[in-house]
């Protein structure tokens, strides 16, 4: 028999959001989530490990957060680590420590998943061996996924989470040893090496008791903190062009980054989704291998990325053998590309990797927002386009499409016209809504939203927190499809 649900204002349910990387990473989600942190109780990851690099910019200083969600700096926000993530014990330890010398203590408000998965000393050890060909971060996530889908290697057990490192540290230290042992059986300096992972398998085991007050056994938790009116940020640690099924494969991350995945690896029932927002960023990059449509010197640019890689050449070496200014006037793409990286600091905030640039490709961001269904985006580093200005492109190139393969030069360009840059920096002295904002630069998001489908709610003008001009809050939008949306995805498509 049915019954009738509680109407009670106290108590009715919250809901979530999704925030996602709608390219290859890097786009500034962090600042994002800085941003709108306040309007959330609770701000979690989902999946992923210490293979991220989420940067954040205080007046404190700079603070790069790899494993914690980005909402540090809001003491109202509950930070939880749900059971889709994998985990470097030692560096999660070392990250909460760091924290505490800029006067964020998480001991009270950080809750970690017991089903985490753990990265073991023989994660490394292949990362190591094979992550180089596609260009891996070398932190032993991708190993650490294949063990969690194997769950057992010649009988024994491969996928050991938190929990087991908590209930049995002996059996769990045992295990790890045994699969570093087998790794290097064959080696001529295996016993030496053993060592050394003792020693990191003894770290492991001190890290995960200091994190035990952090730890829950509570899979319910999320679900009973929204039924009783929390509100939700799920966090994405990789963006969407890099998930394991969705981008191209071999040169994708090993975890699932879409935002229908937050409620598998987030811990909490879909029925409470409301937005799902997009943070995507005017000057294009990525990291690592792997086809980049929009880059700027094409097969060119990949192969002097590879070559950096490999000799770990990066932005010191770059500044001393270029004027960033010369390169933007050149009529070579790939001296362009060097430019802007040099000018916007397009460099790996956990690796130091120059990262390879690309245009802003439009009919990319299209299809994620289609495909996944982005009600709102936001856009960062608009600001860095003032610099075309100075190219030989005289204005904003915009990717429309992709070249025809086997075809060179066929892709569709648009040009802009260029942002005032001093305008630009106006735009975000405390004014709101699109006050202050230039002409241009509306009309620019205008195009923006016609092109992808979806407004663009937010332009980002600089690393800080209030280098944004907002144009909404996700809270201020009806839940669902903004009414606007459809008119404009069918003028984008």
């Amino acid at each position: 028999m049915l019954t009738e649900m509680t109407t009670d204002p106290a108590r009715r349910p919250g809901h979530s959001d999704v925030l996602v990387g709608l390219q290859y990473g890097d786009e500034g989600k962090a600042k994002i989530i800085d941003l709108i942190a306040p309007d959330y109780d609770v701000v979690a990851r989902f999946n992923g490990g210490a293979n991220a690099g989420h940067t954040i910019d205080t007046p404190a200083g700079r603070v790069v957060l790899q494993q914690v969600p980005s909402a540090v700096f809001h003491p109202g926000c509950e930070l939880y680590i749900g059971s889709g993530c994998v985990l470097n014990l030692v560096k999660l330890r070392d990250e909460l420590a760091l924290l505490r010398t800029v006067g964020v203590d998480l001991a009270d408000r950080l809750r970690i998943s017991d089903r985490c998965a753990v990265v073991q000393p023989v994660h490394f050890l292949l990362d190591q061996r094979t992550g180089a060909a596609i260009g891996t971060t070398g932190n032993g996530i991708g190993p650490c996924y294949a063990d969690r889908a194997a769950r057992t290697r010649d009988g024994v057990r491969c996928n050991l989470q938190l929990r087991d490192l908590l209930e049995d540290p002996e059996g769990t230290a045992a295990l790890m040893l045994a699969a570093v042992e087998r790794e290097l059986k064959e080696e001529a300096d295996a016993g030496e090496r053993l060592a050394a992972e003792r020693e990191r398998i003894a770290a492991m085991r001190e890290s995960a008791e200091a994190l035990r007050p952090m730890v829950t056994t509570d899979r319910t938790h999320l679900a009973r903190r929204v039924a009783d009116g929390a509100r939700v940020l799920f966090e994405g640690a990789q963006s969407l062009m890099l998930d394991v099924v969705q981008g191209d494969q071999p040169y994708v991350t090993s975890s699932h980054t879409l935002p229908g995945h937050a409620y598998v690896g987030g811990d909490l029932p879909p029925r409470y989704h409301r937005h799902t927002i997009g943070v995507a960023k005017a000057v294009v990059s990525r990291v690592g291998h792997g086809p980049f449509p929009s880059e700027l010197g094409a097969e060119r640019s990949a192969a002097y990325f590879a070559e950096a890689c490999r000799t770990g050449r990066g932005r010191t070496e770059e500044q001393a053998e270029h004027d960033p200014q010369q390169l933007l006037g050149s009529a070579d793409p790939l001296d362009v590309g060097t430019a802007l990286r040099m000018l916007t600091g397009e460099y790996g905030s956990g690796t130091g990797r120059p990262r390879r640039i690309g245009l802003l490709d439009l009919e990319q961001l299209r299809e994620q927002v289609t495909l996944h269904g982005v009600d709102v985006v936001y856009l960062n580093k608009t600001d860095c386009l003032a610099h075309y200005r100075d190219s030989h492109y005289g204005g904003v190139p915009v990717q429309l499409a992709a070249a025809a393969p086997g075809e060179p030069g066929s892709e569709r360009i648009e040009v802009l016209p260029v942002f005032d840059a001093e305008q630009v920096r106006a735009a975000v002295a405390g004014l709101p809504g699109l006050d202050g904002v230039p002409a241009s630069m509306l009309a620019f998001k205008e195009y923006v939203e016609q092109r992808i489908g979806a407004p663009v709610i937010g332009l980002g003008l600089g690393p800080e927190r209030d280098c944004t001009a907002e144009f909404a809050r996700p809270g201020t939008l009806p839940a669902g499809l903004p009414a606007a949306l459809p008119a404009a995805r069918q003028a984008g498509g």
